[in-house]
């Protein structure tokens, strides 16, 4: 019969269960001695560097509370927080072709979208290729070498 694999939560409750006495008298024995003698709470290292690490964090959240108090408000006439962008699309269909622009929410990643010209689903997303032989065209990227290259002049996008 083949064995089971040994559960280690088990293992690790049972372990801490054998050593719950031997902690409790350390502890008491520890409380004790700082009773007699006070000074030794400091000594102990537990004690100091949890005294440390809270001040610490009071320390921070002293200072990031203080930063945040110095930025000045916005304007009353502020527009309020852009939450949609514009994505440039351009069809991938070899007879259409079409440039468009939709606005959608940030991190808008549901493509291929519906091209308002010919009706399909074939609508990408497009980037501009600065490059001398398209000067600025909207052309949807593709994959080579694991780096994005225009499909017109083979120009690699960063």
């Amino acid at each position: 019969m083949a064995q089971e694999n040994p559960n280690r939560l088990v293992e690790w409750l049972q372990l801490l269960r054998g050593h719950v006495p031997v902690i409790r008298q350390r502890f008491e024995g520890w409380v004790s001695a700082i009773r007699e003698e006070p000074m030794l709470i400091w000594q102990t290292a537990v004690v100091r560097y949890t005294v440390y690490g809270l001040g610490v964090v009071v320390l921070l959240w002293g200072v990031s509370t203080i930063a945040g108090s110095l930025v000045p408000s916005p304007p009353a006439n502020a527009r309020p927080e852009a939450t949609k962008a514009d994505f440039h699309i351009v069809c991938s269909n070899p007879d259409c072709g079409y440039h468009f622009v939709i606005h959608r929410e940030f991190g808008f990643r549901k493509f291929p979208v519906v091209c308002p010209k010919c009706g399909k689903s074939t609508g990408e997303q497009a980037r501009r290729c600065n490059s001398e032989t398209c000067r600025g065209r909207w052309v949807v990227p593709k994959k080579v070498d694991d780096e994005l290259c225009c499909p017109i002049c083979g120009a690699r996008f960063e």
